[in-house]
């Protein structure tokens, strides 16, 4: 396949997606290339020589470049395949346009060659892509991360590849020479791959830096793990991102955004992350769903209207919307409020529960929220006022329903009945 560090394990040697690619390359929007010579030439070392103009970047290849204002239909945009690995080497700026035929990256090189080699023993379609690693504080060049199975294999070499493919992704069995680690948590995966293309290169840094932010601001950064990847495939598209977790229903899924803005992180944090709801304005697809799938799946939320555009807006009680607008959240066009961190953390979204560690409920609150939050589900506004101020009262007093006194009072007066009839025969009989 024309070299997709993307790449789409099957028959075909090239994709639709890589395709536009390689004219997008030849048009000259990609800006580091490998040259004849095997030097490498980096959007980092042309920045330097004064090849590349930022203020011109942001114009025609950032969030203000036409293309993304007018936002062409995204989803189906998604070739299927069941399998996503990614390889951990080395920083984004430093990758060369096509990283796996470079020279000087044996490794990425050699993964690519093996998978080729077996693409068709492999009983899933798999995608193979590079990710940010890095020798320090912790060495995590060499990693793979394997989604849905969400497990790493720490500190591959380049005489392991071929072990590796073999005995994992085309055996599906455990490694025999590392063992596997399970991955927790989400984890988002942002096309920064500036040698590539430049609207990628352009786009990338500040959405992971803006993720970082508010990741900070809701204590979430060891919940949800943020990396740069290489090409994933429509550079047209950028800011593209893929989020990997568990679904309400436990199973992984990998959902495909694209025309993302640092704008949208918050909303993608919320609503994704937070609470399982899709952006479908963003949706490009979903890893394991064909293109016809995809669509299938929209129409569907649309018809059910579950869709987040489609939505009322949430009740917040920190926020206070007048005809302006809201004074401690934003109030969108589209009715979505997003919420001022710092003054309406008690009405952080609740959070779906991440296997292997705490409750992700527990991070989205102040510290205050946390301390008093026992159960998983907070008391109705009724029962709290129902809750003595000077002292705690036991769990089951808060959660008693007025179901429950009919409950008990029938019983109590069944069992009076009973104490009443035997009370009766024994009269009876003592009088016969």
């Amino acid at each position: 396949m024309a070299g997709s560090l993307e790449m789409e394990v099957e028959k075909n040697n090239i994709s639709i997606q890589e395709a536009e690619a390689e004219l997008a390359a030849a048009a000259g929007e990609s800006v580091g290339a490998i040259a004849e010579g095997g030097e490498v030439g980096t959007a980092e070392q042309q920045a330097s020589e004064g090849l590349i103009r930022e203020d011109d970047d942001a114009v025609d290849y950032g969030f203000g470049r036409p293309d993304l204002q007018k936002k062409k239909p995204l989803v189906g945009s998604v070739d299927h395949y069941e399998r996503h690995v990614f390889l951990c080497y080395h920083a984004a700026e430093s990758w060369p346009a096509k990283i796996e035929k470079g020279a000087y990256e044996p490794l990425p090189n050699s993964m690519v060659s093996a998978l080729r080699n077996r693409k068709t023993d492999m009983p899933k379609k798999t995608r193979l892509t590079i990710a940010e690693g890095h020798d320090e504080p912790v060495a995590t060049n060499g990693d793979v991360l394997i989604f849905p199975d969400m497990v790493k294999y720490k500190g591959l070499g380049e005489s392991d590849v071929e072990s590796f493919v073999d005995e994992v992704l085309v055996a599906g069995k455990e490694w025999a020479l590392g063992t596997p680690e399970p991955l927790t948590g989400f984890h988002v995966f942002i096309c920064g791959h500036g040698s590539r293309d430049k609207r990628c290169g352009t786009c990338g840094p500040p959405l992971k830096e803006t993720f970082s932010e508010e990741l900070s601001k809701l204590l979430l950064k060891d919940q949800v793990f943020v990396r740069l990847c290489s090409h994933i495939g429509g550079h047209k598209y950028a800011g593209n991102v893929i989020i990997f977790g568990h679904s309400e229903n436990g199973i992984v899924t990998g959902h495909w955004y694209g025309y993302v803005t640092p704008d949208d992180v918050p909303e993608l944090i919320e609503q994704h992350i937070c609470q399982g709801r899709i952006i479908d304005r963003l949706w490009r697809g979903q890893m394991g769903l064909t293109e016809d799938e995809q669509k299938e799946r929209l129409q569907e939320r649309i018809a059910a209207g579950s869709t987040v555009e489609n939505e009322v807006q949430r009740e917040c009680a920190c926020a206070e919307v007048g005809e302006q607008g809201a004074t401690n959240g934003t109030l969108h066009e589209n009715g979505s409020l997003s919420q001022d961190k710092k003054s309406c953390q008690k009405c952080a979204p609740v959070l779906m529960p991440r296997i292997g560690s705490r409750d992700l409920t527990k991070m989205c609150g102040d510290a205050e929220a946390e301390e008093a939050a026992t159960l998983s589900q907070p008391l109705p506004k009724d029962k709290k006022s129902r809750v003595g101020k000077f002292f705690k009262m036991p769990q089951w007093v808060e959660y008693w329903e007025a179901d429950d006194t009919k409950v008990v009072l029938a019983v109590a007066g069944a069992a009076t009945c009973v104490v009443l009839a035997y009370h009766l025969y024994r009269t009876s009989a003592n009088q016969q």
